[in-house]
Parts: C-alpha cells; structure tokens; sequence
C-alpha cells in the first residue's frame, strides 16, 4: 500500500526538490510530511485531469506517523500544515496541490478527504498499483446526489470519475468502509446568467 523511500529521496527533497514537515516530542521525530514541487515525468496527472501544462504541480509526496504515536490526530495536522506551506510559497502562482493514495490505505485517504482532498482520478503508479490521485479543493463539496462504492471496485469508480464525479468521503455501513462519490453540480441552462447580488 505504502510506496518504500530510497536512500536518496529524503537528501533530494531537503536538498531543494521540496520541503518536510515533523512532529517531535522529547527531541524524538514522531512523524514527518513530504511536500515536493519537482517531480518526475511519471508522477504528472495535469493531463488525466484536463490541467494545462503551465500549472505547477506540487505534491503531498508521503507521510508517517510512529506507531505509537498513532491516534493522535498527526497525520491530519501533517496535511493542514502542508497545505498551509503550499499557499504560502506558492502565492500567486497557479498550483495542482494533489496527492496520491492506495484505495486500500482508508487512513490516508479519509485524512485528506478530511482537509478537502477529493477523488478525481484512479491512475496506476509504481510499476502498476493503483492509487488514487486526490485534488485539493478550495472549499468543500456541495451537497448532492452520492453513489457508496467499495474502494476495491475501481471500475465502478473509473466510470463515475469519467463523468465528473468526485470521491469525497468516507462511510462506515454494513459493508464495512466504503466512499462516497458526489455528484458534480448540474450545468447551468444554456443563456442563464447568475442571480444577481442583492443590493446594500
């Protein structure tokens, strides 16, 4: 579920290919965030989500939490703050502010769900695995018609993605942990024009 480190990814991100976020208690690292603004070639889904080129790609590029730090709220603290430095040292710069996450890992996917991350595509990264490539949102999703999958059924979920669907959170039912999919917001008839403002 988990993609495995090399030696020299943590000396490339500290050595400008990102930025890391941690977590210490009594000088001990509890856990760490990875945020990367230089990516590979093969880690570019501007194209599956119908994004220009010219936009910047930054990465949510791996997170842990010490087992026993587990429970603690960590790993969703490890995203509001990435998401923070993200606005900040991008300002005023158009940015794909994603992440990627095996539909098997639920705490990963739940926790970003959590801080506005929605399902937008199912891409096969690392040799083959799927993942899911989430998309940061600026505001959370509207309320509307949902679709509960279970994460392993990933053609089900190819097929609502295709048409503009969003995975946006996580449900507990009988069937165990299952994602809710939202509907996209209906277009607008052809010649309508926004409601105006009211007047002060």
């Amino acid at each position: 579920m988990v993609k495995p480190e090399g030696p020299d990814f943590f000396p490339g991100i500290l050595g400008g290919r990102g930025r890391a976020v941690g977590a210490f208690e009594d000088g001990r690292l509890l856990a760490y965030g990875i945020l990367q603004h230089v990516l590979p070639d093969s880690d570019d889904p501007r194209a599956l989500l119908n994004l220009p080129d010219s936009m910047l790609r930054v990465k949510l590029a791996g997170a842990s939490v010490d087992p026993d730090a587990r429970g603690r709220g960590l790993q969703r603290e490890l995203i509001a703050r990435r998401v923070e430095l993200a606005g900040a040292a991008f300002a005023g710069t158009p940015i794909l502010l994603y992440a990627t996450a095996a539909p098997a890992n639920v705490a990963s996917w739940s926790n970003l769900m959590s801080a506005h991350f929605t399902v937008r595509a199912v891409k096969l990264y690392y040799g083959g695995y799927p993942r899911y490539v989430m998309v940061h949102e600026d505001v959370g999703m509207e309320s509307g018609a949902e679709v509960i999958l279970d994460p392993a059924d990933l053609e089900g979920q190819r097929q609502l993605l295709a048409q503009g669907w969003r995975g946006s959170k996580m449900v507990l039912d009988h069937g165990g942990v299952r994602i809710a999919y939202t509907a996209p917001p209906p277009a607008p008839p052809f010649g309508s024009f926004p409601p105006a403002a009211p007047r002060p």
